[in-house]
């Protein structure tokens, strides 16, 4: 009786830990986002199914922005008891200022409470920081994350930053000095920042991993990268 008991208290400890990291509460549903033409508005709608039901739950917008030029989402926390996953959106404006040519980023704090039949979504600003960017109308934006950490570059800009999720310290990454031509992440959190003739790459605690000549990237299982 006492070893089926401590096998019994083994398996719901195993199942509750389990539980809670597959959070599977959200795990129907799916956010589209579309912007305006001037890309200075994004709108989102979140659809999938809860319990028995499908469709659209909840949709909105977030604004306003000069330009949009790259969003990324961070990961999922999950409170099982009160039907909530939080998540940031952070989103790069590559017009900001009033020259239009400065690069600011956006943290939105989005909270999704979810029944057996809706979701209800809010999206908070937590934050704007001025980044020490070069933007502009025709500047392409580059940006990659880990659980901890952004790296923001710019095509108009040879040193990119980056910016910490949790302070949204802002750190020059001076390194290679030269404009980025890609920022891309792997699924274990080092992304690498590509230039036409140089590269480095940052791991999960924000550190410099490896820099050097040539043109590398890392890749991931959820995108496409185009070499």
């Amino acid at each position: 009786m006492s070893m089926r008991r401590v096998a019994l208290a083994s398996f719901l400890l195993v199942c509750g830990t389990m539980f809670c990291e597959a959070a599977t509460i959200d795990s129907g549903l799916y956010t589209t986002y579309t912007t305006d033409n001037a890309k200075a508005t994004l709108y989102w709608t979140v659809c999938g199914s809860i319990g028995m039901g499908t469709g659209c739950y909840s949709s909105g917008a977030v604004s306003p922005f000069v330009k949009i030029g790259s969003i990324v989402e961070g990961r999922k926390t999950y409170n099982i008891s009160a039907g909530t996953v939080t998540r940031y959106l952070y989103v790069v404006d590559q017009e900001y200022g009033s020259a239009s040519n400065g690069v600011a980023l956006y943290a939105y704090k989005r909270v999704d409470t979810i029944t057996s039949t809706s979701d209800t979504t809010t999206f908070t600003l937590a934050k704007i920081v001025s980044l020490p960017l070069m933007g502009g109308s025709s500047a392409v934006v580059y940006a990659g994350a880990n659980a901890g950490y952004l790296l923001i570059g710019t095509s108009m800009s040879a040193v990119p930053v980056e910016v910490a999720k949790k302070t949204y310290a802002v750190s020059p990454m001076n390194i290679i000095s030269q404009i980025p031509t890609s920022i891309t992440a792997d699924n274990y959190g080092y992304i690498t920042v590509t230039s036409a003739a140089g590269f480095f790459v940052v791991g999960p605690n924000g550190s410099l991993q490896e820099d050097g000549g040539g043109s590398p990237f890392t890749v991931n299982t959820l995108l496409g990268i185009q070499p």
